[in-house]
């Protein structure tokens, strides 16, 4: 799930008004190239620090939606399409591949994100899922133009390695966006990965 959090300065503490749920959008750019960095939901809850603002995206539906539901000889994209369903998602894109189909499969009391986790694990598949411009993918991704480059020293602010998986702090760059490929230049990787 992409996610943002807005700290609010002193000035505007008390200030701006929000509620759970409620539309929010970050955009991000320069000499008014503008793209949106994350379109999404206010998340209020308890715990939640009253300095700031925490943005999340149309996952945030999924992840509140309960599935408690047996599906009898389906294909994944069946059940994918329920549990979107189901959190009120209507604009998505799912693989076309055929996975085979299932005689039975029981989610009970799943939230949404573990619904769709579980289809993978069932088939064994790893497709990834995600949001992108208030689309949902699932196994699909969304064209890319440009392949942008990440250098150190000019846009990669510190590269570490942490088991297996790499993380990159970079500046802020609007315009990369999840599943999409970029060039990495640094001493300590080079070469082409997906986010």
């Amino acid at each position: 799930m992409d996610w943002c959090r807005v700290e609010l300065s002193p000035e505007l503490q008390g200030y701006i008004q929000f509620r759970d749920m409620d539309v929010a959008a970050v955009e991000l750019g320069y000499d008014g190239d503008f793209d949106c960095l994350i379109d999404g939901y206010v998340r209020c809850e308890k715990e939640d620090y009253w300095k700031e603002i925490m943005i999340k995206d149309d996952l945030m539906k999924l992840e509140r939606v309960e599935i408690k539901a047996t599906f009898m000889d389906c294909e994944p994209q069946d059940i994918i399409r329920y549990v979107l369903t189901c959190a009120g998602i209507e604009d998505y894109v799912l693989a076309g591949d055929f996975y085979g189909k299932r005689d039975r499969l029981v989610i009970d009391k799943r939230n949404g994100l573990q619904a769709v986790a579980e289809v993978n694990s069932s088939w064994g598949i790893s497709s990834p899922f995600f949001f992108q411009n208030k689309v949902f993918y699932w196994g699909a991704k969304q064209g890319q133009n440009e392949t942008y480059v990440l250098e150190e020293g000019e846009t990669i602010l510190s590269l570490n390695k942490f088991g297996s998986l790499w993380e990159a702090e970079t500046i802020a760059i609007p315009w990369i966006h999840h599943s999409q490929q970029v060039e990495i230049r640094h001493r300590k990787f080079c070469g082409m990965v997906k986010l």
